[in-house]
């Protein structure tokens, strides 16, 4: 039996987003064993667990992705199991990958710009309007938030690894989102490019909801108002930081020695 991860912050509130015993099967391999999971508005969730633990998979169904074998996912009370994920963005739900998916080609400004373009289904134009204006000084705003102010006319293949992971949230932020999926944004990073996410991540709106994918411990633990465990495609705990990082079982599971 796992452990139930269902604790909203506020539980007289409704959770903006609800998993009810999540699996996916891939052929005869089970990937996701039935999770049960609220997140509330504003919360700060991260999840843990070795490679192979699932983590990605319960992402991808949250993000539609791909569609659960079993169970629903429910986002603002919307029940969108089988939406498909280019219809996610409208019910607020903003996401970055493990691998970049930015242009390499275009400047910071226009990812940003672009990203709020396939928000509102626009097609591009060669015609200037005001609502093109106003696109172009929320993307520069999202520049400054995720500290690129001063590369927004630099071409993104010019930029750090590290400063592509700062404009990957960026472009998941220009999107005004309810709740923001991070999967492994520490991924590549030094350990002073490390750092200064945790910054980033901890200045965030506290209204926007955070759910975060890390395979780095300190990180995730850092920027988390609680935990999720993963082992097998199951979870295994669940708990505030301080009791994850005092946990037996997650230090086993991430030594190699449970079974």
């Amino acid at each position: 039996m796992t452990p139930n991860a269902t604790t909203p912050a506020d539980p007289s509130a409704p959770p903006l987003l609800r998993l009810e015993s999540v699996a996916v099967a891939f052929g005869g391999l089970l990937a996701l064993g039935g999770i049960d999971l609220d997140v509330a508005q504003g919360e700060r969730l991260a999840v843990l667990g070795p490679n192979g633990a699932g983590k990605t998979t319960l992402f991808n169904a949250i993000a539609g992705d791909i569609t659960p074998t079993k169970g629903s996912v429910t986002i603002k009370g919307i029940d969108c199991t089988a939406l498909p994920s280019r219809l996610r963005p409208q019910l607020g739900v903003a996401r970055t990958y493990q691998k970049t998916r930015l242009f390499g080609g275009l400047t910071v400004e226009d990812n940003l710009y672009l990203a709020q373009a396939g928000k509102r289904g626009r097609h591009l134009s060669l015609r200037r309007n005001k609502l093109d204006a106003e696109m172009r000084t929320r993307a520069r705003e999202a520049g400054a938030q995720v500290w690129l102010g001063k590369q927004l006319d630099e071409k993104v293949s010019d930029l750090s690894h590290g400063q592509q992971r700062q404009l990957e949230i960026g472009v998941a932020l220009v999107t005004d989102p309810d709740l923001i999926m991070l999967d492994e944004p520490a991924s590549g990073l030094s350990r002073g490019e490390r750092e200064r996410l945790i910054d980033l991540l901890e200045a965030l709106p506290r209204e926007s909801t955070l759910l975060l994918i890390e395979h780095d411990m300190d990180v995730a633990l850092k920027v988390s108002d609680r935990v999720v465990v993963m082992a097998d495609g199951e979870t295994v705990a669940v708990g505030t930081p301080e009791e994850i990082r005092s946990n037996p079982l997650v230090h086993a599971i991430y030594l190699g020695e449970a079974g």
